[in-house]
């Protein structure tokens, strides 16, 4: 996995957000955890930003450096390890050997974590944080280890999980109802189960404050100035809020780009459609086709044929609610539905789950859940090393999966260098790249720009009047626009 993520990183230079997040981590490191927010960037990319402190962290010398490129990323590709090892050693817990094999087979090659677990972002160390916060809780619950240990480390890892995405807010009434739910054959009474929640609780909000310094601690809600409508009403009371400053600051800015989809943000895009509002279909799309179909094929043997009762049922149980919160959180109550990556710490409670298949208790033929892994396998190592832009079988030939999503699903890598070989394989053609208007000749243009993310009209003229011949790298799509029907193009009735 970590040779995959070193060659899937060549070649790419910073790109969209991953500068950004990496001067907000050199300012954390500069300044302190308290410096005033940059968007919704979080205190744990001052990791990315280490390697390159002494330096400033400058884009020109990124740009050029192969090496501190490679350095700057290598925190988050740390994280895509560690999450990889924790859905083995969990899965060994709970059903075994072979399932945990299985388990690290399926995260090692998973596209999704593959594509994040070399950028400069706070996505995969958000999910390695939930997921080990999870495990933590459920040695906790389940009897196994010190109580006292299991209860710092999963606050320690709820902690971190806070400091890597505002949206992992979602995991403290999630701890809560795994901790205070029903659980056969267990001696903790309810009151006992409260105090542990309680105690979780409280230091989780010690470690936060802690991380922070407690810098703006227990500042008056009233003397805030909020930005979201959602917040907002918090203006008028005044009482203290237990948080730090600027992570309120960030939460109250986190709503406002809910609410106003031109602040920091383009439009969603599904099945061909833009739009700023969310879609309840949206998340569910880019897990059935983002997701290898040999790990679905596991999944659902899973579901049909694992145990469901006792306490091999509720640890399943156990699995599927932190996805389930997630999966539901994102789909009805989130507008920016930009891409998988925010499912991603929902994504290995699954992945566990689908391992279970290989069970003795699952019942399921070695051979077949072999084959399945296997499938999985080479299916997401066909696009090495542009995992960024997988998509499994479903959607037939590649250069169709702009059709069906874009964004972080397609189009959010480099692919300069891919661009340039190119043009000496093919110096016959006479290519432009992302024209500004209609024009003849072969046209190159990213997904992203193509279906209008950011700039609707643009290339209107081409999505609507011609189908790509070809792509480079997956996200850019090649396109053949003949002189003659260039003036249909540039009124919308381009040949097809």
């Amino acid at each position: 996995m970590a040779a995959l993520l070193v060659l899937s990183s060549l070649d790419k230079r910073l790109v969209y957000d991953e500068f950004d997040n990496l001067a907000y981590g050199y300012k954390v490191l500069r300044e302190g955890p308290s410096v005033p927010r940059s968007g919704q960037r979080m205190t744990v990319l001052a990791l990315n930003a280490l390697p390159c402190r002494d330096e400033g962290c400058r884009r020109v010398l990124l740009d050029e450096s192969e090496g501190r490129r490679l350095a700057v990323r290598a925190p988050t590709m740390v994280f895509a390890l560690l999450l990889a090892l924790a859905a083995g050693a969990w899965t060994r817990e709970l059903f075994g050997a072979r399932a945990a094999l299985v388990a690290l087979t399926l995260a090692v090659f998973d596209p999704t974590l593959l594509a994040h677990g070399k950028q400069v972002t706070s996505d995969v160390p958000a999910a390695f944080f939930v997921f080990a916060s999870a495990w933590a809780l459920w040695r906790l619950v389940r009897g196994r280890g010190s109580v006292p240990l299991n209860l710092v480390l999963c606050a320690v890892a709820a902690t971190g999980a806070l400091l890597s995405k505002y949206t992992n807010l979602l995991l403290l009434p999630l701890l809560g109802l795994l901790t205070l739910r029903r659980r056969g054959g267990e001696g903790a009474t309810a009151r006992r189960r409260l105090l542990e929640f309680s105690f979780l609780s409280l230091l989780v909000l010690f470690f936060l404050n802690a991380a922070y310094l407690f810098q703006g601690t227990f500042r008056r809600a009233d003397r805030y100035e909020w930005k979201s409508e959602a917040l907002g009403f918090l203006q008028d009371v005044p009482l203290p809020l237990p948080l730090p400053g600027v992570y309120v600051m960030g939460l109250d800015f986190s709503a406002y780009v809910q609410e106003q989809p031109d602040v920091g943000r383009g439009s969603n895009y599904v099945l061909g459609r833009l739009g700023t509002e969310g879609t309840w279909y949206a998340f569910p799309l880019m897990l059935l086709l983002k997701t290898p179909l040999g790990a679905l094929g596991l999944l659902a043997l899973a579901l049909a044929r694992g145990p469901r009762g006792g306490e091999a049922g509720s640890d399943r149980v156990f699995l599927l609610l932190p996805f389930a919160v997630f999966l539901a959180a994102f789909s009805v109550l989130v507008a920016p539905q930009l891409g998988i990556r925010y499912l991603l710490p929902a994504l290995p409670f699954l992945t566990v789950v689908a391992a279970s298949a290989a069970s003795p208790g699952a019942r399921v033929k070695w051979f077949v859940a072999a084959g399945l892994v296997v499938w999985s396998v080479a299916s997401s190592l066909s696009y090495h090393p542009h995992y960024m832009s997988y998509f499994n079988e479903l959607i037939g030939r590649r250069v169709n999966a702009y059709r069906y999503l874009a964004d972080s699903n397609l189009d959010w890598e480099d692919r300069s260098h891919d661009i340039a070989r190119f043009r000496r394989r093919h110096p016959e053609m006479r290519l432009t790249v992302e024209p500004e208007g209609p024009t003849s000749g072969y046209v190159l243009v990213g997904a992203n720009k193509l279906v209008g993310v950011y700039e609707p009209e643009r290339y209107r003229w081409l999505r609507e009047g011609f189908v790509p011949v070809g792509h480079v790298g997956y996200s850019y799509l090649l396109f053949h626009v003949p002189p003659e029907a260039l003036g249909g193009a540039a009124t919308g009735r381009g040949a097809r």
